[in-house]
């Protein structure tokens, strides 16, 4: 899910995360606080640290730490 209620075009990095599936369990993981490219995240289940990449097109990666 992603809040983008003030970003504006072409702004894709900037939009906030508020959840993940983790790549290692595939949990869904909500983040009530959300997260942008360049942070961390660490899934609520298995423990994996994460970063945050997001491309120009806006897609979420998620990269092990």
């Amino acid at each position: 899910m992603v809040d983008d209620q003030d970003d504006g075009p072409g702004n894709e990095k900037a939009k906030k995360y508020t959840d993940f599936d983790c790549p290692s369990c595939d949990a869904n993981n909500p983040y009530d606080e959300g997260f942008v490219d360049g942070d961390e995240v660490r899934c609520f289940y298995c423990g994996e640290l994460f970063t945050a990449k997001v491309s120009d097109g806006g897609r979420l990666k998620l990269k092990p730490v």
